[in-house]
């Protein structure tokens, strides 16, 4: 993919998922993700439950393989562990040679594991980034970045007025609502190099052609695109 955005931001953070320094908890970031996957092929709760704790039991074991990795991206990867493991569950539980109903089930109209596992995984990385958004302003001195980006985005059509009153509510002091406009601009900035810091992480050889493909295809370029430059 040739981009024909700026890069500036996407190549200001380099790294390399293999070498996240604990892999297993990166992996538990996303377990979500994988219950949802899980649940969408297996079906049947009890089972995806048990399907689940058993994938993550061996995570924690036996960690995973970065010699494995397709297209290196850590999200094709995991989702390819997880679906051999929830498809090996379902073909014990089915009689020989029914491997083509099986195959049949996972693609029928209503099931779509494929969106689910996208879907959840997109869901669980804004978690982590409004998590981290907002350990940032707790261990930062006159930082609201968590609070204002969240009363914007609770009620995008308020004034700034309006929104700088009810951060004035929260933090016990007035607030302006230019000072509010200031603050949430930078809080998107934050939010917007978080989000690409955290993609970098998914990725094997990241570069910023390959962070920009992955933020496209997990619809997450509109919480970005404003800060490239």
């Amino acid at each position: 993919m040739t981009s024909s955005l700026p890069k500036s931001m996407l190549e200001q953070i380099s790294t390399c998922w293999p070498t996240i320094n604990n892999p297993v908890q990166f992996v538990m970031r996303y377990a979500r993700a994988i219950h949802k996957y899980v649940a969408a092929i297996v079906r049947d709760p009890h089972d995806a439950e048990e399907v689940t704790q058993d994938f993550l039991t061996r995570v924690f074991d036996k960690g995973f393989c970065p010699e494995n990795v397709s297209r290196g991206r850590f999200r094709d990867y995991l989702k390819s562990a997880v679906r051999f493991v929830a498809i090996t569950h379902l073909r014990r539980k089915r009689p020989t040679g029914a491997d083509e109903q099986l195959l049949a089930d996972l693609v029928e109209p209503d099931n779509d594991p494929d969106a689910a596992w996208t879907d959840e995984w997109r869901a669980c990385l804004l978690d982590r980034i409004w998590q981290r958004l907002e350990m940032h302003q707790q261990q930062t001195p006159d930082n609201y970045y968590y609070s204002a980006l969240r009363i914007l985005t609770d009620d995008p059509s308020a004034t700034s007025e309006e929104h700088a009153q009810r951060l004035s509510q929260q933090i016990g002091r007035a607030y302006r609502a230019d000072a509010f406009r200031q603050q949430s601009t930078r809080a998107r900035r934050h939010f917007a190099k978080l989000l690409i810091e955290e993609v970098r992480r998914t990725l094997q050889n990241p570069s910023a052609e390959s962070v920009e493909e992955e933020l496209v295809d997990l619809k997450l370029m509109s919480y970005v695109r404003d800060f490239l430059e």
